[in-house]
Parts: C-alpha cells; structure tokens; sequence
C-alpha cells in the first residue's frame, strides 16, 4: 500500500513537472517580447506608424521605450508629451491609459507565473530524480517541451486561419471590462500598435517558444543518448 501511494505521488510530481516545462518558457518569452522596446520599434517601422499618425520617428522612438519601461515597473505613467504634425499635446486619453494599467497587470501576472515556474520547475526535478532517478527526470522535461510545441503549433495554426477570433478571445478572457474596445480615428494608442502589429507579435512569440522548446527537447534527447551509450 506504501510503495503504490509513493507510486501515484512519483506520477504526480512527474506530472508537475512536465506541466512546469510549456509554463515556464511562455511567460518567460512573453515577458521578454513585452519587455523589449525593440518589438515596438519594429512595428513603428514596418506599418509606417509615423506617417499614419503624424508622430515624428524620434518622438516614437520615446513612445517604444516608454512602452517597455512602463511595463518593467520603471515608469509610473505611460502618458508623455509628443508632437502630432507640428503641435504638442499629450498622447494617450484617460481610456487609453486605463486599459494599459490592465495590460500592465496582465504582464505581471506573466512574470509572477515565470518565477513560480522556475521554483516549481527545480522542485519537482529534483523530487523526481531523487525518486524514480535521472532518465524519467529528463523524460518529463521532454514531455513538457513536446507539450509546449504542441501548443504553440495549434495557437500559431490558429492565428494563421482566423487570427481575429483568437485577438477577440485573449481580450474577453483578459480583460473585465471594455476599455480595449479603442476608437483608431482618434485613439493615438490603437493607431500606433495596428492589428497587424499584435498578429506579427503572436508569430514571433509562438515561433520562439517553439524554437526554444524543440532546443530543450533535442538537449534532453542528446544527454539520453550520451547517456545510453556510456558502458555500465
């Protein structure tokens, strides 16, 4: 009876384990992406935002980098003053700020789920090492990288067939209210990060977690192998 309930305990820390793996590379790609000024700039350039909005390319260079700082906790306020066709006025609109106070909260919420990740991670490897030893410890970590590719791909399949229901499902999932419902012939912020901008940023974060995780999966596979192939 003891040896079966350490059994089932051994399967659930694997399972632990193997649900830790998709976890801890999401919100860990994710807060990287939110976190880079670059990936706005990206979208400034490839969409044109300066001449569809009147912004000059320094004053958005601004805009990006404060994008990124807002979300690290660095800036209080997103709003800042730019100039829009040779007038300075303020950016964003109270809704406007108000939604991104929510996204900000949605982003924490992805760097509180990476770090309890890496803890639960590192727990349950070693808890599964110490109790069923090293390959079934490497085996769950595979598990969990072919899990995160699987997801990925069905997410990527689906933003490649109908990326607007899956833009419209993260949003009422996400968000409590409707301050995300923005208005593109006035609101600066929906005018600055286009559709097109969140669809480009769902394919480069589904395409690296996929990359990371197939990295992942070949490293365990390489170390089973090398492994195997020591003499007893």
């Amino acid at each position: 009876m003891k040896s079966k309930a350490i059994r089932i305990a051994g399967e659930l820390i694997l399972a632990v384990l193997v649900i830790s793996i998709p976890v801890l590379i999401i919100a860990g790609t994710v807060n990287i992406y939110a976190h880079s000024a670059g990936l706005y700039r990206y979208g400034f350039s490839k969409y044109d935002i300066s001449g569809k909005t009147g912004i000059s390319r320094s004053h958005l260079e601004g805009v990006a980098q404060n994008m990124a700082d807002f979300f690290s906790g660095k800036l209080l306020s997103l709003q800042m003053t730019v100039e829009i066709r040779g007038q300075q006025r303020q950016l964003y609109n109270e809704k406007e700020l108000a939604h991104m106070e929510d996204v900000r909260y949605i982003i924490s919420v992805f760097r509180v789920m990476q770090n309890v990740a890496i803890l639960v991670f590192l727990s349950s490897a070693a808890a599964v090492f110490a109790m069923q030893g090293i390959r079934r410890m490497l085996r769950g970590i595979l598990l969990g990288a072919i899990a995160a590719v699987a997801l990925m791909a069905l997410l990527a399949a689906w933003a490649l067939i109908d990326f607007n229901s899956l833009f419209y499902l993260f949003h009422i999932v996400s968000f409590s209210n409707e301050l995300w419902l923005l208005d593109p012939s006035k609101d600066y912020l929906i005018m600055m990060f286009t559709e097109g901008f969140f669809y480009d940023a769902a394919i480069m974060i589904t395409t690296t977690i996929i990359v990371e995780a197939v990295i992942l999966g070949l490293a365990v596979v390489l170390i089973e192998k090398t492994m195997l192939s020591r003499p007893r």
